[in-house]
């Protein structure tokens, strides 16, 4: 008989996080993605939320989802401090407590850039608030009696959450807002896997190519450059977890030089293209 494969903590990190965090700008001040999946809650100040092509106004009480497939990343709108709760958890860690009737990672495996953002009543906003106190709280005495085990139940419960909150919520009233470097992006991730230069791009839409990177810069803060070189990462990570071996995703992902491709991907994930491959085996 089959044994349920379990998730190896040797060579990755903890299986999942629960941090509460205040600052003027975001952790990560580029485009970025991560090998878990993202749970995001604003709790005070007002961001801006990119993920992939689209675009997310986020007001203090606001939900958003990304699975480990997102790339992502936060703009602050104003001059001041914001506070967040943000969880990460490794769907090889939560998979095997998912069942027939629930599955867990169900609000992370959609469309990407679809139906990231969730409203929550004020009722879920307080629960989800005072189970992410707990499940940080466990986290941080791991050594005391029962916090294992609290940490998951409690992380599970969180999960059944939102999961129940993005099943309601209608993306009518959570729509993305349109920006000015949509047709940028959407031009880069139809062409993706072709080779991209700011000349070929300017040319394609027939735009000043100091225009088009400026405009670009001042709608995300981050370089085209940036933006394709994550894109790319992603699209690896995609074709890793499909079976194609490194160097399938190295020539497939648009990546022509494989040495640049291995360190890129390192730089960009943290992890080599190997580990991720057998993370998600």
């Amino acid at each position: 008989m089959n044994k349920e494969p379990k998730y190896d903590y040797s060579e990755f990190p903890e299986p999942y996080s629960c941090n509460f965090t205040t600052s003027q700008i975001a952790g990560n001040v580029d485009f970025h993605m991560h090998n878990s999946h993202e749970i995001y809650l604003l709790l005070d100040g007002h961001i801006q939320y990119f993920v992939e092509n689209v675009c997310y106004d986020m007001t203090p009480g606001n939900l958003i989802l990304f699975s480990n497939r997102e790339i992502h990343k936060a703009i602050n709108t104003k001059d001041k401090s914001f506070t967040r709760l943000v969880i990460h958890v490794n769907p090889a860690f939560i998979r095997p407590y998912c069942t027939p009737d629930t599955n867990l990672l169900d609000c992370f495996q959609r469309k990407p850039a679809t139906g990231n953002k969730v409203l929550l009543s004020g009722e879920e906003y307080e629960s989800l608030s005072a189970l992410a106190r707990t499940l940080e709280k466990a986290i941080k005495n791991r050594c005391s009696y029962g916090s294992d085990l609290t940490a998951v139940t409690t992380l599970i419960q969180i999960l059944i959450l939102i999961n129940k909150a993005w099943q309601k919520t209608s993306s009518s009233k959570t729509a993305p807002r349109p920006h000015k470097a949509q047709a940028i992006m959407s031009y880069i991730d139809k062409n993706l896997t072709s080779p991209l230069t700011l000349d070929s791009i300017s040319q394609a839409l027939s735009l000043d190519k100091y225009y088009l990177s400026h405009l670009f810069k001042s709608e995300t803060k981050s370089s085209i450059f940036q933006y394709i070189v994550v894109k790319r990462v992603s699209l690896a990570k995609e074709l890793l977890s499909q079976g194609h071996t490194v160097s399938e995703a190295c020539h497939l992902s648009g990546f022509n030089d494989y040495s640049n491709f291995i360190r890129t991907f390192r730089q960009t994930t943290g992890y080599t293209p190997g580990q991720i491959k057998r993370l998600n085996q």
